[in-house]
């Protein structure tokens, strides 16, 4: 009986918190919506003092970091594990792993730091920038941080395709790069996707990492695809301007009104993940 009465309460406490939080997202970022309204999503000039609120900067500036760690990660990550899956022994695999989990479970404002101190500089001399806070440095610093996290879930995927399978390949021919690309790598498939969508959950996610080398600053890249420009991400802005927002304001508004973006981007990413793993 008890233990009954604490599983349907441990249930009803995370509905109430899964509704909650946007609930209160959207609560708080009402003046917004109906202040600037939805058109400011479009909008490209983002003045709280002048009451310009266009996230499209910001929103660019997200999109551009995850598809640039994204396209690191992924190539460089599903390598690793292919390596790390069916190339080494045991106990190198082991090794390979403890080494991803130690620097998936690395707080993400050391890797910040480290980019502050180490990549910063590096780009500064290599492209001859200003400062080295880039949108390339915010990529190359995410795509750190969720290779890790692809690399194991992806290992994890192959290792999971069954032997026989493997044996049947063999068994027809197949070299070990075509038993590879046309039985291994369709049967991890499922795994690799749901695999590459957490990672991108983590990307549009993370603040403080890139809250420290992106620059931060409010403007369009020019020209568009100019990476080597500071810029700014929907999580950049709210963790540097929630401080200064007064509770209430429109500028607090706004600042929700990006959260309850990301939480929206967080939800459909994580509803994919779902759906291609009940597909399985």
């Amino acid at each position: 009986m008890m233990l009954r009465l604490w599983l349907s309460l441990s249930i009803l406490l995370a509905l109430g918190v899964a509704l909650a939080v946007p609930g209160f997202l959207a609560f708080s970022s009402l003046a917004f919506w109906t202040g600037p309204g939805p058109a400011a999503i479009l909008a490209g000039e983002w003045y709280p003092y002048e009451k310009l609120y266009g996230l499209l900067p910001a929103l660019v500036g997200s999109l551009w970091a995850a598809l640039l760690a994204l396209a690191i990660a992924i190539p460089s990550g599903l390598a690793a594990a292919v390596v790390s899956a069916e190339l080494l022994s045991h106990r190198w695999r082991a090794l390979v792993r403890i080494g991803m989990e130690l620097m998936a479970a690395v707080p993400s404002v050391v890797y910040g730091l480290v980019g502050l101190w180490l990549l910063l500089p590096l780009l500064q001399t290599a492209f001859g920038l200003l400062t080295g806070h880039s949108l390339l440095a915010a990529g190359l610093l995410l795509a750190l941080m969720i290779l890790p996290t692809f690399m194991t879930l992806g290992e994890d995927a192959l290792r999971a395709v069954p032997a026989d399978q493997r044996e049947a390949a063999m068994a027809l021919g197949l070299n070990w790069p075509a038993c590879l690309g046309r039985v291994i790598l369709v049967q991890a498939w499922p795994g690799l996707r749901s695999a590459a969508l957490l990672a991108l959950g983590r990307v549009l996610g993370e603040t403080m990492a890139v809250m420290l080398v992106v620059g931060s600053l409010d403007r369009l890249p020019r020209p568009w695809w100019n990476l080597l420009q500071p810029a700014q991400t929907l999580t950049s802005r709210i963790g540097r301007e929630i401080g200064e927002a007064a509770f209430g304001s429109l500028h607090f508004a706004a600042l929700m009104a990006c959260a309850l973006l990301l939480a929206a981007m967080g939800s459909g990413i994580a509803f994919l993940a779902h759906r291609r793993g009940a597909d399985r």
